[in-house]
Formats: structure tokens, C-alpha cells, sequence
């Protein structure tokens, strides 16, 4: 094997993925040890640790858009990624380079001598590694799964935010919201302020937060925020704050928002800064609108009920009369019927297709969802590229099409949508 300073960022990832491909391993023993040895653990910068079902990389664009805005120097640590694995580290929205990170990989690897790591904790510890160097005034990290046992969770935040909990990653985090709470409200940190995006918190959230003594802010109790004739209205602590309408969801915006009014005395920023913010941030593959021959296309990672419900509302608010047209695939061990059935009475054409890979669902699992909303004996493509294609000869100017399901079904097609474009 040639010497690790001479790979390149492709060989990176296939030596990483070969060597890790076991299953997820949950724990923070040995990447903390790790991380101490490289002095990794205490970051010279502001910690907003972000966790939730839904809504996670949202949250993360607005916050990074309005520390940008103000001024700041702000790294975000995000996955999975959508088109390359440099998204996943980036320093003003701006992804790593190939060069730096293989510099940080390189290091990761000499550090943990003989200490096992996964793939997401070498990325994780990549990341921190990268932004030790960086001078930075501001770290957002998005949790990777659950939070309690997650890798970033080595880093003790100043101020969390949970967006959303449902049903997911069920085989690791619990089979209900309150033990899947649970799990997330390990990213809380005693007499540190945490932010809950959602109306409904599971007990298991606000009793462990009362535990550590962290206040928290709870949507339409301690803050408000709705959509009113094209704005964004905001409410919190005796302010009232106008906005134009975001491209995100009105969450995620409001929810960022409140960390940095929170967090106002350390890192301060005023009203304009939030203005330029909301008008500038939007975020790929999350309710992304492009042209094609005059058919809409909707590229959104979903891919669980949750976020399926999201799609189907905004499709109704905002594409009401248009013809459907649905490219969809999903993961093996995803709640596959619950990603179609909220789309159930909103798509008029379906192309399932099928993935590749150890997670990727059968024929088998597609066709069953699609049956349980009544759509039998539907061609299921051989990849997204093929069911999209599909889907484009069978568009008529003005309809819609959504792509949606997984990062990998949305990236695949945005990458065929772009390279189109590009000649």
C-alpha cells in the first residue's frame, strides 16, 4: 500500500469506508481519547451543538448564514453529505479543500495508534482537527444519530438545539419519542441554555434538562414565530421582528434565530444581520426548486414520516393544481410506507427506483409501499437516473416533479440535473 501521504482524497474515503464497514459502533471512549491526545476537546470558539429527527442541516445553514452576516469566522461540521464528502467540513460555507482534508485525515491516523475508529468519528475528529487551525469565533456541529452516544458529543456545546423528534433510526435510539428524546438530550450540558424547535417535547427532554439545570426555550411557549401574508413574523423576550419569507423551513429559521438573540452577549449581532441572513440562505436538497423545460423539480432529502408530511404540505401550500410526478427510493431500513403514504394524494405519477449498496431497499420493499397507497404493478427503475429520466419524457410544461426519499436518490439525480445543464 503506498504511504498515506500520498493519497488522495478518493483513496481517503475507500481505505476509510473498506476498513470501517462494520456496523456503527456507539460509544465515546475511544474517539475521546483520541481526541484528547490531539487536543481536539476544547475548541477556542463558541459550540452550538444541533440534534432532531428532522430539520437538523436547516438549522445549521440559517445559523451559519447569520454569523456570516455579522461578521464572524464560522465552521459547520454536517452529514450525510449530498454531491462530495468536502461539504460535510466547511469554514464560511465554504467546503475543505481535497488537500486539507487528506492532511487531516493523515493526522487523525497517525494520532490513534492503534485505537479502532469509524468512519464517522475519523470525519468527526477530521473536522475538529481542521478547525483547530482556523481561528474561528463560531462551531456548529450536527449530530450525526441520536446524540447521547454521538461523536460529536466529545465537545461540550454553550447552547443545543433539538428541532424535531419521530420515529427514526429506531434499531439504535429507542422505539418511542421519549426514549428517542432521551438519546438526544444527551447533548445537554449543565446551566447551558437549549433551544426544543417543536410544540410537543417528550418528558424525557424536559426532565433531563431540569436535571442538569439548562433553561430551555420551547417553541410557542417561551418564543413564537408564524408566516402572515408573505413574512416571517418572530416573537421572543418582548421583541417583535418582521422578516421576508424564508427558503427553509419556518423552524429551523426560528429556532436559529432564538440561539443567536440567546447568545447576543458574546457573539453580538443586530436586526440587519438576521434581514441578510433569511434572505440569502437556502440550503441543497431541502425544498430546492429548479427549472427544467418549463416542469418544476423538487429536490428534498426526506426520508422518513416526518419530513414526508413536511414535502406533502408544502407541495399542497404551493403547488397546488400542478400534475405530480414523484422519483422516489429509500433505504432498506427506513419506515418506507411512511415516506409514500403522506405523498399518497398529492402524486399523480410515480417512478420508484431502486439503489445500490448494503441498505438499499428491495424491489420487493418499493413495490409493497407502493401497493399499500393503492399504486400496483408500477415500473420500479434500476436507479434514480432511469426512473428521473423517465419522469422528464412524461412531464408536461407546467407540472411538478419531486425528487425525494434519500441523500443518495436526491444526489444522484441532482448530479444528472446539473451535468445536463452544464452542456
Amino acid at each position: 500500500m503506498k504511504p498515506y501521504k500520498d493519497f488522495t482524497l478518493r483513496e481517503w474515503l475507500d481505505f476509510l469506508e473498506n476498513r470501517h464497514s462494520q456496523e456503527i459502533q456507539l460509544g465515546l471512549s475511544r474517539i475521546h481519547q483520541v481526541a484528547e491526545s490531539l487536543s481536539l476537546t476544547n475548541p477556542q470558539a463558541k459550540i452550538i451543538t444541533v440534534a432532531g429527527t428532522n430539520g437538523k442541516g436547516s438549522t445549521v445553514a440559517m445559523l451559519e448564514a447569520i454569523y456570516l452576516a455579522a461578521g464572524y469566522r464560522v465552521a459547520s461540521y454536517t452529514s450525510p453529505h449530498l454531491l462530495v464528502f468536502n461539504e460535510r467540513i466547511r469554514v464560511n460555507q465554504q467546503p475543505i479543500s481535497d488537500e486539507l482534508l487528506c492532511l487531516a485525515f493523515m493526522a487523525i491516523e497517525k494520532g490513534r495508534g492503534d485505537i479502532h475508529l469509524s468512519y464517522f468519528e475519523m470525519a468527526t475528529l477530521a473536522a475538529l482537527w481542521h478547525f483547530k487551525r482556523q481561528q474561528l469565533d463560531l462551531i456548529i456541529l450536527e449530530v450525526g444519530l441520536g446524540g447521547r452516544l454521538d461523536a460529536t458529543n466529545i465537545i461540550a456545546s454553550d447552547l443545543a438545539i433539538i428541532t424535531t423528534i419521530d420515529l427514526d433510526h429506531q434499531e439504535f435510539l429507542g422505539n418511542t419519542r421519549e426514549e428517542i428524546g432521551l438519546e438526544k438530550a444527551g447533548i445537554l450540558r449543565v446551566n447551558k441554555p437549549f433551544i426544543f424547535a417543536d410544540t410537543n417535547p417528550p418528558e424525557s427532554i424536559v426532565n433531563h434538562g431540569l436535571a442538569l439545570s439548562a433553561s430551555m426555550y420551547l417553541a410557542e411557549r417561551d418564543y413564537h414565530h408564524r408566516l402572515n401574508n408573505g413574512n416571517f413574523e418572530l416573537k421572543f423576550q418582548g421583541e417583535y421582528l418582521v422578516f421576508p419569507q424564508p427558503k427553509l423551513h419556518s423552524n429551523s429559521v426560528a429556532a436559529a434565530m432564538i440561539a443567536s438573540l440567546l447568545l447576543k452577549t458574546e457573539l453580538p449581532l443586530n436586526y440587519p444581520h438576521l434581514k441578510e441572513a433569511i434572505e440569502k440562505v437556502s440550503l441543497a436538497g431541502r425544498l430546492e426548486l429548479k427549472q427544467k423545460e418549463g416542469v418544476t423539480i423538487l429536490f428534498d432529502v426526506s426520508h422518513n414520516p416526518q419530513a414526508a408530511e413536511y414535502l406533502a404540505e408544502f407541495i399542497k401550500n404551493y403547488h397546488p393544481k400542478k400534475t405530480v410526478h414523484a422519483v422516489f427510493s429509500a433505504l432498506k431500513d427506513k419506515n418506507i410506507s411512511g415516506i409514500v403514504a403522506p405523498l399518497k394524494n398529492v402524486v399523480d405519477y410515480w417512478y420508484p427506483a431502486l439503489l445500490t449498496g448494503k441498505r438499499a431497499a428491495s424491489r420487493e420493499q418499493l413495490n409493497k409501499a407502493m401497493s399499500l397507497i393503492g399504486e400496483e404493478d408500477l415500473l420500479c427503475h434500476d436507479d434514480p437516473i432511469s426512473a428521473y429520466q423517465s419522469a422528464c419524457s412524461r412531464a408536461n410544461e407546467g407540472d411538478l416533479m419531486v425528487v425525494y426519499g434519500s441523500f443518495v436518490t436526491v444526489g444522484m439525480v441532482m448530479q444528472a440535473f446539473t451535468s445536463k445543464r452544464n452542456h
